[in-house]
């Protein structure tokens, strides 16, 4: 989402990529140096300002918008009003920490992404799972992570977001707007769209997109897709296309089936 906004801002940057815990066994996220210098909570993105750490994608943003760029575009409206209704979308489309996984359509990704996590997870050493359950600072991500180490739950957690992403869905189409867009402009909750969107594409989950019922969507969804940011935000980006794979042979996914006819119910009841 942070690369999308630098690059819809127009804003140069120098980018390090941060080998993860969940997914790498140097488990850069949860060093000494860096949750004593950079993140004492142990996620990213983080980005540098003036020698200042911002954590978290929604801050971030926020006050990305705030430096002009080579692009002459604004992520957040100056009208307090409009500034309020936008940050509530904003925080509905994202990983808000004060949101249960699955209460919102934002925080249910995450958990319809748990087949690729376990998959990472599993391939771990026992030192990584043994280093994570000491040195990551929350909790509740060290239990999701040991769970699926030892266990199984990606077909499980799933079912928990059912519910929240549809209502979401209905939501996002209800509330498009005649320009395309979640407003009148391209915005901060049009970037976490896009990255949402493109993580339901990677788990298979594409189709509910294009589904009749959602006919703005569908159109939406290309706009996103036609971004320069889009390919410069996030297709540069990606280096998980076996492990997607390996979670999601042929682009299968058990919750695809489900999640369709809960949209079909909901448009008849």
């Amino acid at each position: 989402m942070v690369r999308v906004a630098l690059h819809e801002k127009g804003l140069e940057y120098d980018h390090k990529v941060i080998k993860l815990c969940d997914q790498h066994d140097e488990a850069e996220n949860i060093s000494e140096d860096f949750l004593k210098e950079i993140n004492p909570t142990g996620v990213v993105p983080v980005l540098k300002i003036n020698n200042e750490f911002v954590r978290d994608s929604a801050y971030i943003i926020e006050r990305l918008d705030e430096y002009q760029g080579n692009n002459a575009i604004n992520l957040w409206p100056l009208d307090p009003k409009k500034k309020e209704t936008l940050r509530k979308w904003v925080y509905d489309t994202t990983i808000d920490e004060s949101v249960k996984l699955g209460q919102s359509f934002g925080t249910s990704i995450p958990l319809f992404s748990t087949g690729l996590i376990e998959v990472l997870i599993k391939k771990l050493s026992l030192k990584t799972i043994l280093n994570i359950i000491f040195n990551h600072p929350r909790r509740e991500r060290k239990v999701v992570f040991v769970m699926m180490y030892f266990l199984s739950i990606k077909n499980k957690i799933g079912p928990l977001a059912y519910e929240s992403f549809v209502n979401g869905l209905f939501e996002i189409e209800n509330q498009l707007s005649d320009q395309g867009f979640l407003f009148d402009d391209f915005g901060h909750a049009d970037i976490n769209l896009m990255c949402c969107f493109n993580r339901l594409e990677e788990l298979g989950l594409g189709p509910v997109l294009q589904m009749d019922t959602f006919p703005k969507i569908s159109s939406y969804w290309k706009n996103l897709q036609a971004r320069p940011s889009y390919k410069e935000g996030i297709l540069n980006f990606v280096d998980h296309e076996q492990t997607i794979e390996e979670a999601f042979p042929d682009k299968f996914n058990p919750h695809l089936a489900n999640l369709v006819a809960k949209v079909h119910n909901r448009k008849y009841t």
